[in-house]
């Protein structure tokens, strides 16, 4: 439950990117996190997809310099941008993001 948690957290963070896509330029940051390495993130944590493939090394350098707690505002929007929760709340652990190992929303 805990990562599950964590990863729903990062989805809504890519969800938060893809709505402010239009606006954002590269050095716009949501929760920490530039767009574009929100975006690198999305092909990991995608709805319907098998294989689903793993974060790419950019995507979890992204999130290395995410601020976790601000990701929880976004959980609930996921699905509307083909985000699965599940998928976002496995990319810390996928990624071994010791920092937020322990992080609740």
């Amino acid at each position: 439950m805990e990562s599950y948690t964590k990863l729903a957290i990062v989805a809504i963070v890519l969800v938060a990117t893809l709505i402010t896509e239009p606006m954002a330029t590269n050095g716009y940051k949501i929760c920490g996190v530039t767009t574009d390495g929100l975006k690198t993130c999305q092909p990991a944590v995608a709805k319907n997809v098998d294989p689903l493939p793993s974060p790419t090394p950019d995507c979890c350098a992204a999130l290395g310099d995410a601020d976790m707690p601000c990701f929880c505002k976004y959980e609930d929007m996921l699905g509307n941008f083909n985000i699965d929760p599940k998928h976002a709340m496995e990319l810390p652990a996928k990624c071994q993001l010791k920092k937020w190992s322990n992080f609740h929303c």
